[in-house]
């Protein structure tokens, strides 16, 4: 049985693209990535992922990357106006799927509507095959583990090369003080890169509503 895991990195950040992954694997096959050391991304530094990613495209049959800039990530926003972000990602889980075409997809579950997600990636999914959606999949499933890690290494390179041209935000995500910094600092000089940072997320709000205070 050919089976696909699913994941994606970079959903909550407000800076940079969201990456999702999916890889198809025999189901004989997954004890390798096992061997391997796979594990949820989180867990396992910025190299041992880059190492890993190279294992897991070696015992793959096949790997799918969708990079969503940061820009459509905010025309799918609720606050644009726009269905939401569960919508646009389960469409991109769905395009992963037509791609692959496995027997299952274990999908590591992004919203606490299981049903209403389970029904989003049905509609946009024109291949038929067993949906396998759970909170924290990537610390159960192997096969979403090394989705997983694929998602967060492309996403690394990226934010690499986007710190290389930005300057040093951090990590992209809310929570990490160097980001915000970057981020009201962007503010006050009237900078913000609107193809890469995430306008909508209430982080811009909140820093812009101190900026005015702070004068």
């Amino acid at each position: 049985m050919r089976i696909c895991g699913i994941d994606e990195a970079g959903r909550g950040a407000v800076i940079g693209p969201m990456v999702i992954a999916g890889i198809l694997v025999d189901q004989s096959r997954v004890g390798e990535l096992i061997e391997a050391g796979v594990r949820d991304s989180k867990e396992l530094t910025p190299g041992v992922r880059a190492e890993l990613s190279k294992l897991i495209r070696e015992i793959a049959e096949r790997v799918e990357l969708i990079v969503v800039e940061a820009r459509l990530v905010d025309e799918s926003t609720r606050r644009s106006g726009a269905k939401g972000i569960n919508e646009l990602e389960a469409r991109m889980i769905a395009e992963i799927i037509n791609r692959l075409r496995p027997d299952a997809a274990f999908i590591d579950l992004p919203s606490t509507k299981y049903h209403d997600f389970r029904a989003l990636i049905e509609r946009y999914a024109g291949h038929k095959c067993s949906l396998i959606l759970e909170h924290k999949a990537d610390r159960k499933y192997p096969v979403v583990s090394a989705a997983s890690i694929i998602a967060k290494h492309e996403r690394d390179t990226l934010i690499k090369k986007l710190r290389a041209e930005l300057g040093d935000f951090g990590s992209g995500y809310p929570s990490d003080p160097k980001t915000r910094n970057f981020l009201l600092q962007a503010l006050m000089r009237g900078d913000l890169r609107k193809e890469h940072i995430r306008l909508t997320w209430k982080t811009i709000s909140k820093l812009a509503q101190r900026r005015l205070e702070d004068f």
